[in-house]
């Protein structure tokens, strides 16, 4: 008794899909699973703290109308101190302005005064007789 068992491309394909699908439905079991211990663990944790999520939630509406009322009396101020902001950078702009414009005087002022130093130095050394120069330095 010879026994031929013969299997088709069709055959092998079926059994890999067959394959396949088992072991996509052991993930969703295990995954199902989990989901029911992470569950499970969530409601004892809300049964052991109910009195204090109650006391949250009974808390909650109040505590959302007082950050309510706090951001319109924010908005209000910021709204009337805005001109007062915008006045000061607009003064600190003008300033700024101001210095820059008048740097350059400052600057020449200052290279006028050191100049005229400068040549004072030099008469007082050429022109200025020493006996004069002791005199004025005792005095």
């Amino acid at each position: 008794m010879n026994t031929i068992i013969a299997f088709t491309l069709k055959d092998l394909l079926l059994s890999g899909v067959y394959l396949v699908l088992i072991i996509a439905l052991v993930y969703v079991v295990k995954i199902l699973m989990s989901l029911q211990r992470s569950m499970k663990d969530l409601n004892a944790l809300v049964k052991e703290n109910r009195t204090e999520i109650d006391a949250i939630l009974k808390e909650a509406p109040g505590i959302a109308k007082n950050a309510n009322t706090i951001s319109e009396e924010v908005a209000y101020d910021v709204a009337k101190f805005r001109p007062t902001v915008d006045n000061i950078a607009q003064t600190s702009e003008e300033v700024t302005g101001v210095i820059k414009d008048n740097k350059s005087v400052v600057g020449g002022l200052t290279s006028i005064f050191h100049t005229s130093s400068m040549g004072k130095d030099a008469y007082d050394k050429f022109f200025k007789k020493s006996e004069d120069i002791d005199a004025s330095e005792e005095a």
